[in-house]
C-alpha cells in the first residue's frame, strides 16, 4: 500500500505541533500553573527587573486602565494563553520594555502581544495558502513552505507595528521637554515639590502633549508609592529611553544628592534643552537640500529630458519611416 508523500508531510507536521504543545503544557502544569494562575493578578509577571516590590508595580501597572467586563472576560483568558507561550525571563524583559516603549503598562499586555503574534501568523499563512496558491497545491510542499513563510512574517507585525509606536512616541517626548520643563521650573519657583510639580505639569500638558503627560503622570504615582525617589526617577528614564529625559533625570538625581535647588537645577536643563531642540531643528534644516535633491532629479529630470529630446527623436522616426 503506497502512502502520499505530501499527506505523510502534513501528518507529520501535525504531530511535531501537537509534541510542542504537549511540551509547553508539561512545563507550565501542575501546583505551579494553579499558584501562578492566582498569584498572577497580583505580581505583574515580570516587572521584578524594574525593582519596587511586585504589589507596588502591580497597582502602578493597572493604574487608570479599565476594560468593560465583557471586555475583561473574553482579553484575559487570551493573555493567560499568549503568558504560556512567553519565553525565557530575558525575552520577557526586553518585550516588556518594548510594550513600556510605546506606552502599553498593563501586566496583561505581555500576553496579549504573544497571542495576537500567534493569531496573525496563523491568518497569514492560511491567507498565503489559500488566497495565493491554487486548489491543487494547497496541501503540498508549495503550500506548507507558503503556510511557514506567512507565519514567521505574520509574527513579526505586531512587534514591528510597536517597535514603530515606540519610535514615534520617542519623538514626541522629545520634543515635548522643553514645554514640561519651562512649567517645571515655574512650578519648582513657586515652592511646589518635585511629587506636586510632575503632577501639575502633566495636567497642564494633557491636551498639547500627552505622551509626556501620561509619563510625568506615572512618575508622580511611583514618587507617592515607592520609598525610594530616585527609584521612580529611574524608571521615567528606562521607560522612555529618550535621551532628554535621560539628561533630565540625570541632573535631578544629582540636585538631590548634592543638595542644589530645585528651581535652579530646573533652569539650567530647560535651557539645554531649549538650546538642543533650536541646534536639532538647525540640523534638520540643514539637511533638507541634500534630501531634496534626488526627489527633484528624479521627477524633474525626465520631463526636461523627454522634452528636449522630443523633437529629435520625432525625426528619427519620420526618417526610418521613409
Amino acid at each position: 500500500m503506497s502512502h502520499n508523500p505530501d499527506s505523510m508531510l502534513w501528518l507529520a507536521l501535525l504531530l511535531i505541533v501537537a509534541g510542542l504543545w504537549l511540551l509547553l503544557r508539561s512545563r507550565r502544569s501542575g501546583a505551579l500553573q494553579r499558584l501562578q494562575a492566582r498569584l498572577a493578578p497580583h505580581i505583574g509577571g515580570g516587572d521584578a527587573e524594574q525593582g519596587g516590590t511586585a504589589d507596588e508595580l502591580s497597582i502602578l501597572r493597572n493604574q487608570g486602565a479599565a476594560l468593560s467586563p465583557q471586555l475583561e472576560k473574553v482579553l484575559l483568558p487570551v493573555a493567560s494563553f499568549g503568558e504560556r507561550m512567553a519565553g525565557s525571563d530575558r525575552d520577557r524583559q526586553q518585550l516588556r520594555r518594548l510594550l513600556d516603549l510605546a506606552g502599553f503598562r498593563r501586566v496583561e499586555t505581555l500576553g496579549w502581544l504573544l497571542s495576537g503574534k500567534l493569531a496573525f501568523g496563523v491568518a497569514l499563512g492560511l491567507l498565503l495558502n489559500i488566497g495565493a496558491l491554487p486548489a491543487g497545491d494547497r496541501f503540498s510542499l508549495t503550500g506548507l513552505a507558503a503556510m511557514l513563510i506567512g507565519f514567521f512574517v505574520g509574527g513579526l507585525l505586531p512587534e514591528f507595528w510597536l517597535k514603530m509606536r515606540a519610535a514615534g512616541r520617542g519623538e514626541k517626548l522629545a520634543r515635548a521637554v522643553p514645554d514640561a520643563l519651562d512649567l517645571m521650573v515655574v512650578c519648582a519657583e513657586a515652592g511646589l515639590p518635585i511629587g506636586r510639580v510632575l503632577q501639575v505639569v502633566s495636567k497642564e500638558l494633557g491636551l498639547s502633549a500627552p505622551e509626556m503627560a501620561d509619563e510625568l503622570r506615572y512618575t508622580a504615582a511611583e514618587l507617592q508609592i515607592l520609598a525610594d525617589r530616585n527609584t521612580a526617577l529611574y524608571h521615567l528614564a528606562e521607560r522612555t529611553r529618550v535621551a532628554e529625559i535621560e539628561s533630565m533625570v540625570a541632573t535631578l538625581l544629582q540636585a538631590e544628592r548634592y543638595g542644589t535647588p530645585l528651581s535652579q537645577a530646573l533652569r539650567t536643563i530647560a535651557d539645554e534643552s531649549r538650546k538642543t531642540l533650536l541646534l536639532t531643528l538647525e540640523e534638520k534644516a540643514g539637511k533638507l537640500p541634500a534630501q531634496l535633491s534626488v526627489p527633484l532629479m528624479a521627477l524633474i529630470l525626465p520631463p526636461i529630458i523627454a522634452i528636449m529630446a522630443a523633437p529629435a527623436l520625432l525625426r528619427v522616426i519620420r526618417l526610418l519611416a521613409q
